[in-house]
């Protein structure tokens, strides 16, 4: 996968900003530690261990019972040293540095090839940048008034939609609360001004905080940097990143240009993260048979067979609040 120049660089520099805190942390836990007079004496030990194992070996004789006493003793200096260091209350038991990652030691690298840890550096860097992009403005629950939805009993939803609205929104709290990638896909459908824009960017801030890869975007804007990617850049890596990413919100399907590359890059989206079990969320204004009309069998298909429907109800929640502060400063 290849990702844009930014990205490598900030993984890079983040790496090396965690090797060197480490080393520097090590190195200052030395300097406190040496304050003892009894930690030199035991580092000389250490130290020396080495030194002394190749010299037996090179003198030759009875080399195995030399290195087993000297090993012995060098063991025994480790084992003086922790105690040592626990003595003053530190919680590390060697002066080796404690580094984010043990696999790589926060190189990036095990035997030339690049480390988990980078990788997944590598992937949120990528979100990151792409959230950034598309302007993603996370929103929470709570600011979320449902007084703004009708209380009077409607015969078509067997509830008022203030009722409706309220277990659409308790479903959606815990779908970002307790996020996991076995969550199903959300089809979020409605009139404007109900809520899904606000609702989808309430679950993406509860996601990302139980640590989610999560990325926001309107389907147009999302669309748009997938095609300049396309037939621009060689480092191209926005598909990738939305098709890899833990959770992906596509906002406003439905009011993005119709295009046959726009409509394959949304099948590819849909359908790869389908096979890949990677929850997907989509928000738009589009009914059933539009979404059909719309974006043919192989789309809707997927849409309406696959993802769980929620329908937002109620009138314009923007309008209503203008209404209001219009009321309010009259």
């Amino acid at each position: 996968m290849s990702y844009s120049k930014e990205v490598y660089e900030a993984v890079t520099q983040e790496l090396q900003r965690r090797r060197v805190a480490a080393e520097q942390e090590a190195a200052a836990l030395r300097a406190r530690m040496r304050r003892d007079p009894r930690v030199l004496p035991l580092e000389a030990v250490m130290a020396g261990s080495m030194r002394r194992v190749a010299q037996a070996v090179l003198k030759g004789g009875n080399a195995e019972s030399e290195i087993a006493v000297i090993r012995a003793e060098s063991q025994k200096a480790k084992a003086e040293l922790a105690a040592i260091m626990k003595e003053h209350g530190e919680t590390a038991t060697s002066f080796s540095p404690r580094y984010t990652c043990s696999q790589c030691e926060d190189t990036g690298f095990v035997n030339g090839r690049s480390c988990a840890c980078r990788n997944t550096l590598l992937r949120e860097h990528a979100a990151a940048e792409l959230r950034r992009w598309t302007g993603m403005k996370l929103c929470s629950f709570e600011t979320l008034d449902l007084s703004f939805y009708d209380n009077t009993f409607d015969e078509r939803l067997g509830c008022s939609p203030r009722e409706a609205m309220k277990e659409v929104l308790e479903y959606c709290r815990w779908y970002g609360t307790h996020f996991a990638l076995s969550h199903p896909n959300l089809l979020l459908s409605g009139p404007t001004g109900t809520g899904k824009t606000h609702v989808s960017l309430a679950i993406a801030a509860a996601a990302c905080d139980r640590g989610a890869n999560v990325v926001y975007g309107s389907v147009q804007a999302l669309l748009h940097k997938m095609e300049a990617d396309h037939f621009g850049r060689a480092d191209a890596h926005t598909e990738q990143t939305l098709l890899d990413c833990d959770l992906l919100i596509l906002d406003d399907l439905g009011t993005e240009f119709s295009s046959p590359f726009y409509t394959s890059a949304l099948y590819t989206l849909i359908n790869g993260r389908m096979l890949e079990g990677r929850p997907t969320i989509i928000s738009t204004n589009l009914d059933a048979a539009a979404i059909y009309e719309h974006y043919g069998e192989q789309i809707a298909s997927r849409l309406i067979g696959t993802y769980e429907p929620l329908l937002f109800v109620g009138r314009d929640v923007r309008q209503q609040k203008l209404q209001r502060r219009y009321h309010a400063e009259g």
